[in-house]
């Protein structure tokens, strides 16, 4: 679950020690309510999606060959929206 401190705050609590991840933040369709928001608060990307996560509610780490299987499952739409990263600096780069 993203909760506020988005991205960057809340994925590196669940990965283990040496991993970061990498979020391609055009690897999803943005809510019509998150482009409104983008157009008329001038706020950079960064702090947007910081702190709204521009539509996105949560996420799941899994292997990559397991990503189609989950995505079936799901009941609403999803996405591949990143991968993690051996890199115990990275933290989590949007990318």
């Amino acid at each position: 679950h993203i909760t506020g401190g988005g991205f960057q705050e809340n994925i590196p609590r669940v990965l283990p020690d040496g991993c970061g991840a990498e979020v391609t933040l055009d690897s999803w369709p943005v809510p019509p309510l998150f482009q409104l928001i983008r157009s008329v608060s001038g706020l950079p990307a960064d702090e947007l999606h910081r702190t709204l996560n521009m539509g996105i509610g949560m996420i799941v780490i899994a292997a990559a060959e397991d990503a189609a299987s989950i995505a079936e499952g799901m009941r609403t739409p999803s996405w591949m929206i990143g991968r993690i990263v051996a890199d115990a600096e990275c933290g989590v780069a949007l990318v």
